[in-house]
């Protein structure tokens, strides 16, 4: 039987290939002058003399136009915990997790040993903490593999009572697919303890998400979204996702919980069309998987984190 040591080892294994290529050019009697071109530059996000509307309301439909018209379409959820109010808005729409299946596979994992249906050994404990801070995509495989794959999507939806979150028919775990509404549910029962982890195995959880890194284990920054916007929250935990392309699209999801108490819970969900003005790439330089950090990524994560500052002008939610 392969054992879950050796997965991690295949899992962990990486390709690399290098390419050497020169290029030589005789030189020209005469220089030629290039000819001009007009760079765009992409607009702040939002302009630094936006007036703000002076409720949450108001502010919510001016990040979801000032996103609309950045070639964006917003899926958000606001809950605070404290007095049970929630907002939202698109946040019904399906959309693909990318990494924030993750926290269900932690979850499922931790939920599941505690209750003795499975065998969670130390070396692969130790997986969940960067598969959660620096959202390692090998520990994530390795574990989701060990943890039965899909099947894993379908335990977590029932028992938090999850309806519009469902595996993919192709059962890679990144095309899971969730809304704004079931992350806000998600997260406000692993922080009170309704979703059926122990308080030990929530400590593990919250704590690994406020231990979230500036860049991912494959490089790509973290911080757009709930960090970049609320700075003056000192307490934070959050579980970010990228990929491209869906449907020709940017896909972002910045997902969390802020202040003391992890009073607030927040999820904004965004698709975008690939943004290329600066650097005159297109949509096929960008990787389905590969870490690509061009100007279309950059648009599309100061979409996410422009959104939530409008919501919040002040940097903290209260």
């Amino acid at each position: 039987m392969t054992t879950l040591s050796a997965r991690l080892r295949r899992a962990s294994t990486m390709m690399a290939a290098v390419a050497l290529a020169t290029t030589m050019a005789a030189a020209c009697a005469q220089p030629v002058e290039p000819a001009a071109t007009t760079v765009p530059v992409a607009p702040e996000f939002p302009e630094p003399e936006m007036p703000m509307a002076p409720d949450l309301t108001g502010r919510l439909q001016q990040a979801l136009d000032g996103a609309a018209a950045r070639g964006a379409t917003l899926s958000i959820g606001f809950l605070d915990r404290e007095t049970g109010t929630y907002m939202g808005s698109g946040d019904n729409d399906p959309i693909e997790t990318a990494s924030v299946v993750k926290l269900f596979i932690a979850d499922d994992l931790l939920y599941r040993s505690s209750r003795g249906e499975f065998a969670l050994d130390d070396e692969s404990r130790a997986l969940i903490a960067p598969m959660l801070s620096s959202s390692d995509d090998s520990a994530a495989q390795v574990l989701w593999d060990a943890a039965g794959g899909s099947d894993v999507v379908g335990r977590v939806a029932g028992r938090y009572g999850l309806p519009a979150t469902v595996a993919s028919a192709d059962g890679i775990w990144w095309n899971t697919r969730t809304t704004a509404a079931d992350l806000v549910r998600y997260y406000d029962a692993v922080l009170d303890g309704t979703g059926g982890l122990n308080p030990a195995d929530r400590a593990t959880v919250v704590g690994d998400l406020e231990a979230f890194t500036p860049e991912g284990a494959d490089g790509y920054p973290q911080t757009f979204g709930i960090p970049r916007a609320l700075p003056g929250e000192t307490v934070r935990g959050v579980k970010q996702g990228w990929m491209c392309c869906v449907d020709g699209r940017w896909i972002h999801l910045s997902t969390g919980f802020v202040g003391e108490g992890e009073r607030y819970v927040v999820a904004v969900l965004s698709r975008e069309d690939p943004w290329y003005g600066a650097d005159g790439g297109s949509a096929e330089t960008t990787a389905d998987t590969a870490v690509t950090d061009d100007d279309g990524a950059k648009h599309a994560r100061v979409t996410v984190t422009g959104a939530l500052k409008i919501l919040f002008p002040t940097g903290v939610v209260a």
